[in-house]
């Protein structure tokens, strides 16, 4: 049976990463190349050991891409006002920060029929509402459950559960895309279609979602 409906996370699954979006935001700021640090797991000049020390397991997700932001700034890159660098980042004119391939699965899905919603750790404390709020992209998205503004994070299955009760549907109708395995391992434990997003090759995850939701 197919899928009915499409649950995305946010970060480098909707949005680029901002391993991808880094040398657009140096060249656009005027910044010297390397004055944001760290490519993750993306070719770069050197290895990103911020990141090694994540897939190791001893700093969290959030604490790595925190580092990120506080070495960039450190290193002079500009917050032209906003709070923090994910936002100078995400939110300066020029850069796209949305991945064309999920824009193409979330129109197929609505023209499909099928339900759409956002389940992110963080969006809201990243980006801020008012900036969500006005992105064309919104609207599709009728069900956005955000652990920044619930107080329950990813892997627990509370924001999981949550999402799938506001779109109306059993978990094993929904599919759902993260880039974080441990958040991956947590949809499935609930039941959901989940599936690995690989920042290496994003358009394979979205390839797979199609092929769940019948498109």
């Amino acid at each position: 049976m197919n899928a009915q409906a499409l649950l995305l996370d946010v970060g480098v699954v909707l949005f680029k990463s901002a391993w991808e979006i880094a040398d657009d935001y140096e060249r656009l700021r005027g910044l010297p190349p390397g004055t944001v640090v760290g490519r993750g797991p993306l070719e770069w000049t050197a290895p990103d050991e911020t990141w090694e020390r994540y897939r190791r397991g001893e700093i969290t997700e959030r604490d790595y891409w925190l580092t990120f932001a506080e070495t960039a700034v450190a290193n002079g890159a500009p917050l032209d006002g906003h709070p923090h660098l994910m936002r100078a980042m995400f939110q300066l004119p020029g850069v796209e920060p949305v991945r064309s391939e999920a824009l193409a699965l979330v129109a197929e899905c609505k023209a499909a029929g099928r339900s759409l919603g956002i389940l992110t750790n963080e969006l809201m404390d990243f980006q801020g509402r008012e900036w969500v709020e006005a992105q064309g992209w919104f609207p599709d998205f009728p069900v956005l459950v955000d652990s920044s503004e619930l107080g329950i994070r990813k892997p627990d299955p509370r924001p999981y559960l949550l999402s799938a009760e506001l779109l109306g549907l059993p978990c094993e109708e929904i599919v759902f895309i993260d880039d974080n395995p441990s958040y991956v391992e947590g949809g499935l434990a609930v039941g959901m279609r989940s599936i690995l997003l690989d920042v290496l090759d994003p358009a394979a995850a979205f390839d797979a979602a199609r092929r769940e939701l019948g498109l």
